[in-house]
């Protein structure tokens, strides 16, 4: 019999784990442990010795407030429900804006890849306006769709688009010839290549694209909110500086932290989870 198989007095088989797997799951909880007590060092670091600092008069509490008045701060405006409307604002615009870009990266990098006129006309066109900063567009944007949020959530999708859409181009054609060549010698047709072949072997560069396209799109975001909008955490954090309110500043950029934070690891679970298998071949490769 296999080795972790017994069988009970019952009949029953009943598989136990191998001894090197639970091994090798242990380290992996302690090393996950063990990262996240090392992650939190230098932060909890920092805030101790800013804390110390302003209430010992090291630094100018004006411009530098201690984390407990910031903490404070926070939950004021909490309780009051402003900082709570701000985040709901900034979290609509960030989902929807890299929504689009991501599925309208996908859509015309799979079509660039699989029909070449299309290539050609699009391909010098988009990277033409890939190296014009975004900022440099929102005027263009405002003109065209007006002051509303149109012009927020296309500026914010652009962004996206561009990343997306050059990984999918790069990646459906960095297929190997053989592999074209293997489905055509089995009888498949386009919609069954694209299907079994090109989307499973381009999944895992979408993903990353994706990952990556999450933090562009944070800043995307926040940079449209500090220049053309009157509220989100954009606004709520340059409105603090421009009235000098620094403990509600100094809220705004934690709080944008740890939205960008949890959105990209929102964004690499499910990412994972479309790619599992690559994942796990990386490891194993490792």
């Amino acid at each position: 019999m296999d080795r972790g198989v017994s069988r009970s007095e019952d009949g029953w088989v009943e598989r136990r784990p191998d001894p090197k797997q639970r091994s090798a799951d242990v380290q992996a909880r302690r090393d996950g442990v063990l990262r996240l007590l090392l992650g939190l060092v230098l932060p909890v670091g920092v805030l101790v010795a800013w804390e110390i600092s302003a209430r010992s008069g090291w630094i100018d509490a004006r411009f530098f407030s201690q984390p407990s008045a910031v903490a404070s701060k926070a939950g004021e405006d909490l309780r009051s429900g402003l900082l709570w409307s701000e985040l709901r604002i900034t979290i609509v615009r960030l989902v929807t804006g890299y929504v689009i870009g991501s599925l309208a990266g996908i859509l015309i990098g799979l079509l660039m890849s699989q029909v070449k006129v299309l290539r050609w006309m699009l391909e010098p066109l988009i990277r033409a306006l890939y190296v014009i900063p975004k900022l440099a567009l929102l005027p263009l944007f405002l003109l065209l769709f007006g002051l509303g949020e149109v012009p927020k959530l296309v500026f914010i999708s652009l962004g996206t688009f561009y990343i997306v859409a050059f990984t999918t181009l790069s990646a459906a054609m960095m297929i190997p010839t053989a592999f074209h060549e293997v489905s055509r010698s089995y009888g498949l047709s386009s919609g069954q290549r694209f299907r079994w072949m090109i989307v499973p072997a381009i999944t895992p560069q979408i993903v990353s694209s994706l990952k990556l396209a999450s933090g562009i799109s944070m800043l995307l975001v926040i940079a449209v909110e500090f220049v053309n909008a009157h509220e989100g955490l954009g606004y709520y954090t340059w409105h603090a500086w421009q009235v000098f309110v620094p403990d509600r500043m100094y809220v705004g950029v934690v709080t944008i932290s740890i939205l960008g934070t949890l959105f990209g690891g929102l964004v690499g679970m499910l990412g994972s989870r479309l790619s599992r298998w690559a994942d796990s071949e990386y490891a194993q490769s490792r």
